[in-house]
């Protein structure tokens, strides 16, 4: 498995580094608001086929995946509006996709798994059950552009470089905005000129977004075996599928992470990792991160820096 192109597929909505002109689209092209429309189209296709259930929704891996980390800028209402806009849809399936909007990953994960359990919603359940799982832990940060641009790895360590180089300087948390550049080749930070080292990296930090967006949540047998089984009928790279699936079966713990970074700069890259992954707006995302954190081993006075830059990826 290429971990550097799963970690682009996660950060970057789909796109292959280099295509900054598509993602710079914004998210008209692939953000939030399409795909949740996405989801209700094929709710509420779902719902109209029946008892039937013929399996829904199609799409490689990266895109299903990339799109539901990858171009959230708009936030969950206002992707919400946009899903009313674009879809039209009404009734039921308009319901249930409002319900979900704001819900914790529990109730939206109970919602698809619902649905599944009517037999109306097939593949389709898979993507929204995956989403919810994402989205609904706060992840899917506005980076797109940035990862299209450079590639998932170089994105952490850029960010994580410039907050490095921030914190030692004595620079004021300020708002850097602008685009995400990449660490200096020199850095250890970012991609490197070790092709092993850099995919054991990205590895890791696709590990540190899946425990960091579990936080707040847990994935139990029934829905992790549903949304496993629909992926494995929606992807075309079953070998990505079939990582992920191990991935969210069993979450890395803090401790785990902490033990993998072996350096000072992917213990900062982690965190960055995790930070992206998580908007943390509730006690346990917090507690996470704090705990992440202190096993790092980082200085508080980074851990602000590091903050500040994965919030300003937004605006990249």
């Amino acid at each position: 498995m290429d971990s550097k192109k799963l970690l682009d597929a996660i950060m970057g909505g789909g796109a292959a580094p280099g295509a900054a002109g598509a993602a710079q689209q914004g998210a008209a092209a692939g953000g939030l608001g399409d795909l949740l429309g996405q989801v209700a189209t094929e709710l509420r296709a779902g719902m109209q086929e029946g008892a039937a259930g013929k399996p829904l929704g199609s799409g490689s891996f990266a895109s299903i995946i990339g799109q539901v980390l990858g171009a959230a800028t708009s936030g969950l209402q206002t992707a919400a509006r946009d899903v009313e806009a674009k879809t039209g849809i009404g009734g039921k399936a308009d319901q249930a996709l409002k319900d979900a909007i704001g819900s914790s990953a529990g109730d939206l994960l109970a919602k698809a798994r619902d649905l599944a359990s009517q037999n109306k919603l097939g593949a389709g359940a898979a993507l929204g059950g995956l989403a919810a799982i994402l989205l609904g832990t706060g992840a899917g940060r506005g980076i797109a552009a940035s990862t299209a641009r450079l590639g998932g790895l170089a994105v952490i360590g850029g960010l994580a470089y410039k907050a490095w180089e921030n914190y030692q300087a004595g620079k004021p948390l300020i708002d850097l905005g602008g685009p995400v550049a990449p660490a200096p080749d020199a850095s250890p930070f970012g991609e490197t000129a070790d092709h092993a080292q850099d995919q054991a990296t990205a590895l890791l930090m696709v590990r540190a977004m899946i425990a960091a967006a579990s936080a707040d949540g847990v994935v139990d047998e029934a829905e992790r075996r549903h949304i496993v089984g629909g992926l494995g009928k929606a992807a075309s790279d079953a070998e990505a599928a079939a990582a992920l699936a191990r991935e969210f079966a069993a979450p890395l713990s803090v401790d785990q992470l902490v033990a993998a970074a072996t350096t000072p700069a992917v213990a900062a890259q982690v965190y960055t990792a995790a930070r992206l992954a998580i908007n943390p707006d509730n006690v346990a995302e917090t507690a996470f991160l704090s705990r992440l954190a202190a096993g790092l081993k980082l200085d508080p006075g980074l851990v602000q820096h590091l903050d500040a830059a994965s919030r300003n990826a937004a605006t990249g």
